[in-house]
């Protein structure tokens, strides 16, 4: 039998290419070892066990080494945005719930607070609260401490610049026309009823208080920290891999946070996805999102509340 099946050192960055030889090679080991016993050849275990570990250790360290190679070649601010847009959303979506809060603080001394913020008596301002604060942890803070401390660039390069762009107010008219219809119509629809507004009272007061408009304040500081996850973090991290294609990589996972929402919401939010991001790429601000963003979720939630006789 013939020894030394041992798979040859990476010759090329894609040495991803050589591991079926290798593997190819450990298979040949077991094969030549069965047709020698076949044969009555006595062969020892120990010769067997020590071809095929080498080679297996062998082709381990091939794939490292091709993996090492292919990832040096990454950009890894893409990297990192990527893979923190799913760690980030993924934590989001099991921490928002605030029962989940309830149960963390249970048996401590906290435990009246995590019982306030679960079951509110008067109104679901508490949860919506803490809903607010986990989104902006990391659709914001956690993405900027990153720009900053690890990074070391500016807020202003990744949408939050100072100043808004040229014919800013033009555009938000313009825009504002053509949604506000739109959304006063779909208020109308039986899916948005059932879903807006978030802000519920069950204690009997008056919608329009003073807690209504704690919400839409707070509302608000969420949709600043998704315009500046999606249109300032996400697309300005691609942008130097990807160029134009960070927009509809961006869009992706925007869209997908709206499943669960009325179906012309979920789809809208494809275009307006696109759209922001096309804005952001191109003026490198996302303050015309944020401005739409909080007009049609301020006039939504009061076309749902005229609509069902709560104003």
């Amino acid at each position: 039998m013939e020894r030394g099946h041992l798979c040859p050192p990476a010759k090329s960055a894609n040495a991803v290419m050589a591991m079926p030889k290798c593997f190819e090679r450990y298979k040949l080991v077991h094969v030549e070892a069965t047709l020698i016993a076949d044969k009555g050849v006595r062969v020892p275990t120990t010769l067997i066990a020590g071809e095929s570990a080498c080679t297996s250790v062998l082709c381990m360290l091939e794939m490292y080494r091709s993996l090492k190679n292919d990832f040096t070649l990454l950009d890894r601010k893409a990297v990192f945005a990527l893979v923190y847009a799913a760690i980030g959303l993924s934590c989001i979506y099991y921490l928002k719930n605030p029962e989940f809060l309830a149960d963390i603080l249970s048996n401590t001394r906290f435990e009246h607070f995590g019982n306030y913020v679960a079951h509110s008596e008067s109104n679901n301002l508490p949860p919506l609260g803490y809903w607010v604060v986990v989104v902006t942890i990391f659709y914001f803070v956690i993405p900027a401490a990153v720009i900053k401390l690890s990074y070391r660039e500016n807020l202003g390069d990744y949408g939050l610049r100072l100043s808004i762009e040229k014919g800013f107010w033009k555009l938000f008219a313009l825009c504002s026309v053509v949604i506000l219809p739109l959304v006063y119509w779909m208020s109308l629809t039986s899916s948005f009823a059932a879903k807006y507004p978030f802000f519920q009272v069950y204690n009997g007061d008056p919608y329009l208080s003073s807690a209504f408009f704690v919400w839409e304040s707070i509302y608000f500081a969420q949709f600043f920290g998704l315009e500046f996850f999606f249109r300032g973090f996400l697309v300005h991290s691609l942008k130097p891999a990807f160029g134009i294609y960070s927009i509809f990589i961006m869009t992706v996972p925007y869209c997908m946070i709206h499943f669960g929402k009325p179906p012309a919401e979920t789809f809208a939010a494809i275009f307006a996805g696109v759209f922001l991001g096309w804005l952001s790429l191109k003026n490198g601000s996302i303050w015309l999102g944020l401005a739409l963003h909080c007009t049609v979720a301020f006039t939504m939630d009061v076309f749902a509340l005229y609509n069902k006789g709560l104003l």
